[in-house]
């Protein structure tokens, strides 16, 4: 490990001062050192499950070769392109880094994109839309290369700019969808002047654009005028048939399930659709969680109560500490904390190495739930999931599948089998660079079984790869595919 982070750093450190951002305010190396300094303590004093993935050691590592990297002034985003992957070091999702909104608004003016919005289908990247100023016809072809590169060859270079739960890929191929490609492309390799895109049957040449320009071509071929439709529900129920049913929980934030129109209480709606379930004597249900990225923590666990048995949902929960001062000798110290004196005290135990882990009974607790429902679904399960699950999403997941309820249906979930680091986002700003970093500061360990790879999601039992065709028309393939089973079975 330490060998691949060190050539790995010195490949950027080569690679730092070629590409050209644009017109940047410069900052004194000195000053990135600071910088760079407080990011260390923030990851190592704060986040908990920092070295989960990635040993101390390694990660130790990979800051000594990023300071070495910083051997003369620079602007933030030549900046940025080194510390990301120390960032990603943690392999936990929830760990986010974000530029300054100084640098993002001179972005209108300095940087140049590809004019394409673009899609992976399983290991195929897609033309999505053309954001170009030529007419071509080239939506939904598949993209053999850029500038040379392959596709997956591109997702391992400018992937390493953002952090993913464990090792899964999937994830990586679903964040950099639409014009997420185009940017972290440029977040790597600077302005272009074009982009050269190899297809499968012809070679085209682009010019690069600004993004106020790709939004202009995008909304210029909206030739029809746009119908008011209502916002898409984050809670459904619908009967397929007399012995079929259709649940998906798009979202588990309390704040946007308010917002719905239809379904605004979340215990309501379960508690409505699991009676309508067993009135009807339904027989096959079918959970969609494939675009539920997690939410508000308890909401995973009364959906789960419906369907599994009571058990120890988290071997701990965990947190590094309660608070702690980042200092660099120099700068102001920053003091950030995990949560107050009081919630620590009443919902956790401190341990002897000063770390704190949240009692059995109290508040959330590590149990699955704690009352049981009037009903409960017996029949099968079938579950649909995708790298967009995550967080929460990707718990009741995992307790689904440690637990053998349900056909899993889909793609790899994008959060971690085992656990995460999520809970409370703690934002550490770097004070001369200005960058913004999110830490995680709860480890989750999840009680499941190990026939999962660690570092891996829930892989599903049937694997789902939606074909250009049914992204273009807004076809759910996975529930395609669920119902052709539960046919195939009756």
């Amino acid at each position: 490990m330490i060998k691949i982070i060190t050539l790995f750093f010195l490949i950027i450190s080569i690679q730092a001062y070629a590409q050209d951002y644009g017109k940047f305010p410069i900052l004194k190396k000195e000053k990135l050192h600071r910088d760079l300094e407080l990011l260390y303590q923030g990851l190592e004093k704060l986040h908990s499950g920092m070295y989960w993935y990635t040993s101390k050691d390694s990660v130790k590592k990979a800051f000594d070769n990023a300071k070495a990297a910083i051997n003369k002034d620079m602007n933030v985003l030549h900046f940025h392109k080194i510390i990301a992957p120390l960032v990603a070091l943690s392999n936990e999702d929830h760990t986010d880094i974000d530029l300054p909104k100084s640098i993002i608004s001179y972005m209108k003016t300095e940087a140049k994109y590809m004019p394409l919005l673009v899609v992976f289908l399983g290991d195929d990247l897609y033309v999505l839309r053309n954001a170009s100023n030529k007419e071509l016809d080239i939506v939904g072809k598949k993209i053999v290369s850029i500038n040379g590169l392959k596709p997956l060859d591109i997702v391992d270079k400018i992937g390493a700019l953002f952090a993913s739960d464990g090792y899964i890929q999937e994830v990586k191929k679903s964040d950099l969808r639409s014009f997420n490609f185009a940017r972290y492309y440029y977040y790597y390799f600077g302005n272009l002047d074009s982009y050269t895109i190899q297809l499968t049957d012809s070679l085209i040449e682009l010019s690069t654009l600004k993004k106020e320009d790709i939004i202009k071509n995008l909304k210029s071929q909206k030739t029809k005028k746009k119908t008011s439709t209502p916002k898409k529900e984050c809670l459904e129920f619908k009967l397929i048939n007399d012995s079929t049913a259709y649940l998906a929980v798009h979202d588990f934030d309390n704040g946007v399930i308010k917002e719905n129109k239809v379904h605004n209480n979340y215990k309501t709606f379960l508690s409505n659709s699991f009676t309508e379930i067993k009135k009807l004597d339904i027989k096959h249900l079918i959970l969609d969680i494939s675009k539920n990225g997690g939410g508000s923590e308890g909401n995973e666990n009364l959906l789960y109560s419906y369907l599994g048995d009571k058990y120890q949902k988290y071997i701990k929960v965990k947190a590094k500490t309660r608070k702690t001062k980042l200092d660099n000798g120099i700068d102001k110290p920053i003091t950030l904390k995990s949560f107050g004196l009081l919630q620590s005290w009443l919902f956790n135990n401190k341990m002897k190495d000063g770390s704190y882990e949240r009692k059995q009974n109290r508040g959330f607790g590590l149990m699955a739930y704690k009352k049981e429902p009037k009903v409960k679904f017996k029949g099968s399960l079938y579950v649909l999931i995708g790298p967009i699950t995550y967080s929460g999403a990707s718990e009741i997941a995992n307790m689904l599948y440690t637990n053998n309820i349900g056909a899993f249906i889909g793609q790899e979930t994008g959060g971690g089998y085992y656990g995460n680091t999520s809970g409370y986002g703690r934002t550490l700003i770097l004070p001369h660079s200005k960058i913004e970093i999110e830490i995680p500061v709860l480890q989750f360990m999840m009680n499941v079984n190990d026939s999962i790879p660690f570092g891996r999601g829930v892989i599903p039992h049937h694997h789902v790869i939606p074909t250009f065709k049914q992204i273009a028309k807004g076809e759910n393939a996975y529930l395609t595919y669920a119902l052709n089973l539960i046919e195939g079975n009756k």
